[in-house]
């Protein structure tokens, strides 16, 4: 028995000498294999912003050796994910993770219908414009936005309309329209000189041989005289809200328009135009092709950009002037100008190609919603011109001072 147990005993000694042997062994092995992240531990995403994985290396003794690497990130959904990294060698293994976590941070943008600023007449009852509210990750949450306002419509003056709106992640916008209560306007004769421009050339080496060029030296002559007499240059909304009898405006106003988006008027054509209106501080509406150019270089405090169709500004006969604006079915011509609206962000004012309209583009436009429009004539605009048939003057290579004097005096 004592025998039994000596040797049962030596036995146990023996396994826990080995046993401790290859633990030893193990342990001193296993910190030899090593894994390590490349990069950070937590990333932090905002929505829709991509990962490029930085991976992690392992070695075992100095010696490289392959990483299998699982993820569970969906880039398309809020959340926290990890990313595994794991390695196996001679039986060992080691693993370690990184957190991936996608956040959004985007305020909601809140898209004003019509104007930013409204002009209203007292006693007159406030519209509601409208708006959309658009999310990066909830999308369409106009239902979700508060509008509030403090308008008193019988009180002269400015008021202001606020729309706000939160996202499921808790970013929130706010945008502010302004409203202004202004006195009845006092219906008289009094005519605004539309002035029309088209190309802008310094000299003849660029090239502008038409009748509808304007040289630079003239067209700056024609700012500082404006300036010196103290005229005021309208915004087209101001010029529209003028047309519908909304307010009233000095005797001494003018609006300069800009037909094409051609030669000299933006900057990468020649840049003539908006440097000028910059120095001078002075306003115009370019009715652009947009088409044809980019709208982003045409980009100023001083000059606003109106549609002069998408892509129907072009020469075609069809047995009603020159126009291709007077060939088309009435819903392409619907088609090309909402697209051109979409563009210039507005449908406020518009002019016809070649001062040439039909029965059935005259309805497009107004079908559309263009509160004006624009041809040529050669006179000043009154309160009594139709909305949609406003003359202007145009502006010739051989227009002089004096003649410039008499249009808009």
């Amino acid at each position: 028995m004592k025998k039994r147990i000596f040797i049962g005993s030596i036995i146990i000694v023996v396994l826990s000498c080995l046993l401790y042997t290859c633990y030893l062994f193990v342990y001193k092995n296993s910190s030899k294999l090593k894994i390590e992240l490349v990069g950070k531990s937590v990333i932090k995403l905002n929505y829709s912003e991509k990962y490029e994985d930085e991976g992690a290396k392992a070695s075992y003794d100095g010696k490289k050796i392959d990483v299998k690497t699982t993820s569970n990130v969906n880039y398309d959904k809020l959340g926290s994910y990890t990313i595994s990294y794991s390695v196996n060698y001679s039986g060992m293994s080691k693993k370690i993770i990184r957190k991936i976590n996608i956040v959004d941070n985007k305020e909601p943008e809140i898209k004003l219908n019509d104007e930013d600023s409204i002009i209203l007449n007292i006693g007159k009852e406030y519209e509601e414009p409208g708006f959309v509210a658009i999310d990066n990750y909830d999308g369409d949450i106009t239902s979700k936005v508060s509008v509030s306002n403090n308008i008193d419509v019988n009180n002269l003056g400015d008021y202001e309309v606020v729309y706000s709106v939160s996202d499921s992640s808790g970013n929130k916008n706010e945008v502010t329209r302004k409203v202004s209560v202004v006195p009845k306007p006092v219906i008289n004769n009094q005519g605004i000189a539309v002035l029309n421009y088209h190309f802008f050339y310094q000299d003849v080496s660029e090239g502008c041989d038409q009748i509808i060029c304007t040289q630079m030296d003239n067209f700056r002559e024609q700012l500082q005289y404006l300036n010196d007499n103290g005229y005021k240059t309208l915004t087209m909304k101001e010029f529209v809200a003028w047309m519908y009898g909304e307010i009233d405006l000095p005797k001494k106003s003018v609006l300069l328009t800009i037909d094409d988006g051609w030669l000299g008027t933006s900057k990468i054509n020649g840049n003539h135009l908006i440097p000028a209106l910059e120095e001078y501080k002075i306003h115009a509406s370019i009715f652009l092709i947009t088409g044809d150019w980019d709208i982003e270089n045409y980009r100023s405090d001083y000059l606003e950009v109106y549609s002069h169709t998408h892509n129907l500004h072009r020469e075609q006969y069809c047995g009603h002037g020159r126009s291709k604006v007077n060939c088309v079915s009435y819903d392409e011509l619907v088609s090309d100008l909402k697209t051109s609206n979409e563009e210039t962000g507005n449908n406020l004012a518009f002019a016809f190609p070649y001062y040439e309209f039909t029965n059935t583009s005259m309805k497009a436009i107004k079908d559309v919603g263009f509160k004006v429009s624009f041809l040529g004539g050669d006179k000043k605009a009154t309160r009594y011109n139709d909305k949609w048939m406003i003359p202007r003057y145009v502006m010739l290579i051989d227009t002089n001072m004096d003649d410039f004097k008499n249009m808009i005096s």
